[in-house]
């Protein structure tokens, strides 16, 4: 199925739902379809919707503006919980694609926790499970690590602080190594702190 008919299905399928079940309901047309969309990016299920709202009632007429903060939270608040899980017990996996599983979940933790709009890892990462040869998954998780340290760079919170304290760090080296090692380095130290303020584990199945 592609992703413009998936979607399709997905808003048609949340909003018959919903109507269905709460008849104060009132669908609003462009502002709750680009709700919908986001929702679908994130990858939040229907029966996840359902769940929040079975827990969190709506008072009189609703549309989905007025739930989408609420469900955007509670969905993130599960998958920390679920990535929480996956880094705990990743070290202990011995099943390459049960890794490979595991990993995807906590990407797909960090990247919803700093809102990245692009989720085009995770399906690369989806696709890299029905790959068979172990070492071309290898090659291809050495690319992924690098593009997602892009993406947390540029929108981590804590990359300023970090690229500070590295600098710092650094800084009796700056004037006598040579730049390509200094910017290697540099770079080295600071995906290191990231992984730790993000919980973010090694790419690989080994």
């Amino acid at each position: 199925m592609d992703k413009e008919k998936g979607l399709k299905e997905y808003i048609k399928d949340v909003i018959a739902h919903i109507e269905e079940e709460y008849p104060s309901f009132s669908y609003s047309g462009s502002n709750d379809s680009a709700i919908l969309r986001n929702w679908y990016s994130m990858q939040i299920p229907l029966h996840f919707v359902l769940l929040v709202l079975s827990e969190n009632p709506p008072q009189g007429r609703f549309t989905l503006s007025d739930i989408d903060k609420l469900v955007r939270e509670r969905f993130k608040q599960f998958t920390r919980k679920e990535a929480k899980f996956a880094l705990g017990s990743l070290q202990e996996e011995t099943i390459p694609y049960r890794k490979l599983e595991k990993l995807y979940t906590i990407v797909k933790s960090i990247l919803l926790e700093l809102e990245v709009e692009n989720f085009s890892i995770l399906e690369r990462l989806e696709k890299l499970k029905k790959r068979e040869s172990l070492k071309t998954i290898e090659e291809e998780l050495i690319n992924l690590e690098e593009e997602f340290y892009n993406l947390i760079i540029e929108r981590s919170p804590y990359t300023a602080e970090c690229r500070y304290l590295v600098r710092e760090k650094l800084k009796p080296y700056k004037f006598y190594w040579h730049k390509k090692v200094y910017d290697v380095t540099e770079r080295a130290l600071l995906k290191n702190c990231l992984r730790k303020k993000h919980g973010i584990p090694e790419f690989t199945l080994l």
